[in-house]
């Protein structure tokens, strides 16, 4: 009996040391990249601005751009503080939608000034050009419409307001910059 005992206890000992054995990381494998302040700010601000949106939204990040650019800066106002648009999806029971928020920053605080609806299936360009060449950005927004093609609006800023100043199709990738 004490055999088998002993027996049973060298087996479990043995299984238990295999199960914890793996092979140990390389030290490629374990060199990661320094996080950038940049990416920490934004990374920060995309959360706090994502508070200020409707609960249960999706960030929609432009198809053309940098990667990972759910948020686009440019100062639509003159004031030298740059403005921030985040285009989201909201999905409603009739449907999703699409829609695009402004918000400004007044005294180290983000409040959403304006907000406008989306079209098309998803976002292809978010920026903030000088279309007209006035020293005052303007919002574009590029919508992705399917067989269609693409549809371009283009938004200035009027009383903190959002007003439409064109809108057009267009294919390809898009150069406002």
């Amino acid at each position: 009996m004490l055999n088998k005992l002993i027996n049973i206890g060298m087996i479990l000992a043995t299984l238990l040391l295999l199960e914890g054995c793996e092979m140990p990381a390389t030290p490629i494998d374990m060199i990661k990249p320094p996080i950038s302040e940049t990416s920490i700010q934004r990374h920060k601000l995309s959360h706090e601005l994502i508070k200020l949106l409707p609960d249960e939204v999706q960030l929609l990040a432009p198809t053309q751009g940098k990667e990972g650019n759910e948020i686009s800066f440019g100062d639509m106002d003159g004031d030298g503080i740059d403005e921030a648009v985040v285009v989201y999806e909201v999905n409603k029971a009739t449907g999703k939608m699409i829609k695009a928020a402004l918000f400004k920053q007044h005294r180290e605080e983000w409040r959403m000034i304006s907000e406008v609806d989306g079209f098309g299936y998803g976002l292809e360009y978010a920026g903030f050009p000088d279309i007209d060449h006035d020293g005052r950005s303007e919002l574009a927004l590029g919508w992705s419409l399917g067989a269609a093609g693409n549809g371009l609006d283009i938004y200035g800023l009027n009383e903190d307001k959002l007003k439409l100043v064109s809108k057009k199709e267009y294919t390809g990738n898009l150069d406002l910059e």
